[in-house]
């Protein structure tokens, strides 16, 4: 077993599937309170912080493009273009099929993988250090603004819709 992949991958497929049913229900809560889409999508916390459009296109970023580079692949392009939560959910499908090509096997080495990011210039992490202080944070973050953006404005979202169910088993 890899515990880089264990720690990234799977965990950013679960959540990837929360955020989507969390998705579903503010495309219902949306027609039903007849809110504005184009205005919920720009709402944020704070007016320096992401609005929920970004956040969720960031959700999935974090995740395509951290995978990949604990891989040691070249994550695919993305345009930042989606404009409805339709769209942003057909993202979020889309970042959940790339991770599924990604293969447990593929993480061989990550640990020690040297990890180069654009706005670290001269900087790099080992994979371990990347994937543990940075990645699932970031990842984390994202998603937790994005829930609380949608809880601020009005959406009947709990804990358990975050979490996305445990995988409990029988004493």
């Amino acid at each position: 077993m890899n515990p880089i992949y264990q720690s990234t991958v799977p965990v950013f497929s679960k959540l990837l599937r929360s955020l989507d049913a969390i998705l579903e229900k503010t495309e219902g809560w949306v027609k039903e309170k007849r809110i504005d889409e184009a205005e919920l999508l720009e709402a944020r916390l704070a007016p320096d912080m992401f609005p929920l459009v970004k956040q969720v296109q960031s959700v999935c970023d974090n995740a395509k493009n951290s995978s990949a580079r604990l891989a040691g692949t070249e994550a695919p392009r993305h345009a930042d273009e989606e404009k409805t939560i339709a769209e942003l959910r057909a993202r979020i499908l889309w970042t959940s099929e790339y991770l599924a090509t990604l293969s447990e096997s593929s993480f061989d080495g990550a640990a020690d993988r040297q990890i180069t990011l654009p706005y670290f210039p001269g900087k790099f992490q080992k994979g371990s250090d990347y994937a543990l202080d940075y990645v699932l944070p970031n990842f984390f973050f994202h998603l937790v603004v994005a829930y609380a953006i949608l809880r601020m404005k009005g959406l009947d979202i709990g804990k358990a819709d975050y979490i996305g169910g445990l995988t409990l088993q029988d004493l």
